[in-house]
């Protein structure tokens, strides 16, 4: 590992993360209070996730869909116009400013401001050959994969995204995705996808099981 993966990485977080958790406060109190009014409680979205070396933790979002929404329909995928997703919601997750509490995953270290995004164990456990390279290093609140295509990626393009990000992870490289991620947020490239459906993203074969 270089001198920047060893040290210079989490001070970028602890540094970054302060600072977007100051900025971004007021838009997160603001996202709140909006939920609290239209949606009522809960307001956050708590979900274990995979991250460095396969320890999971809890990542925390806004929610953007109905209760128990995980346990209906398409699942963990979606479908075009899927109902499960309320009109505020939809936009939350159009500007992105559904993943800001997880600012707080940053600054506890479960996660970084670059790297592969984190996924549910399910989707790991599913695709462990080709995920296992990633899981070498932290999940991150944006990725490559989001500033390459964000949700029109299939899990193919996701998964090589991943990987050549977990090659090479440079100071450089961070922050050139940070920087194209503001664009991304700002002209909402890449949000809108016709299909989002497990027949669609998931276009890999899956490891197969010993029994």
């Amino acid at each position: 590992m270089s001198f920047y993966e060893r040290h210079g990485k989490r001070a970028l977080d602890l540094a970054g993360g302060a600072v977007l958790g100051v900025v971004g406060a007021p838009l997160m109190a603001a996202a709140a209070a909006v939920l609290w009014r239209t949606q009522g409680r809960p307001i956050l979205f708590h979900q274990t996730r995979v991250g460095r070396d396969g320890r999971e933790f809890t990542i925390v979002k806004f929610r953007t869909m109905v209760p128990g929404a995980a346990h209906h329909g398409a699942g963990m995928w979606f479908e075009p116009d899927d109902p499960r997703v309320t009109p505020v919601g939809r936009w939350l997750r159009a500007t992105s400013i559904d993943e800001l509490p997880q600012v707080w995953n940053v600054l506890r270290g479960d996660m970084s401001l670059v790297g592969p995004r984190p996924k549910p164990r399910e989707i790991v456990d599913r695709y462990m050959s080709r995920y296992r390279e990633t899981l070498e290093v932290r999940p991150g609140l944006t990725c490559l994969a989001a500033v390459e295509g964000r949700n029109t990626l299939r899990r193919s393009q996701m998964i090589d995204a991943d990987q050549r990000y977990a090659r090479r992870v440079t100071l450089g490289s961070d922050v050139a995705i940070l920087l194209r991620t503001v664009a991304v947020v700002v002209l909402r490239r890449g949000y809108h996808a016709d299909d989002e459906s497990e027949t669609w993203v998931e276009d890999v074969e899956a490891d197969e099981v010993a029994g």
